[in-house]
């Protein structure tokens, strides 16, 4: 059963990974129909990544920031209720 779980994991990666090839290369093709270059598209991909990345970052820290508060809360209240 554990071996079919990885199987399937392995599959749903692969397929993104197909999907994101896919996505990639069209944005190429349709940065170089429209600008005679397709490093522009790559451009908007590694730009919109970098957005995107930054963006996860932020809000990865902010809930970090949350637990850590919400945890202190909780900890002061124990130690108060001793």
């Amino acid at each position: 059963m554990k071996n079919m779980a990885v199987l399937k994991r392995f599959l749903s990666y692969l397929v993104g990974m197909a999907l994101g090839g896919v996505v990639f290369y069209l944005v190429a093709y349709v940065a170089k129909f429209f600008t005679g270059d397709p490093s522009y598209g790559i451009i908007g991909i590694l730009g919109a990544f970098l957005i995107w990345f930054t963006y996860t970052m932020a809000k990865s820290q902010v809930e970090s920031e949350e637990r850590e508060a919400k945890w202190a809360k909780e900890r002061e209240e124990r130690l108060t209720k001793v």
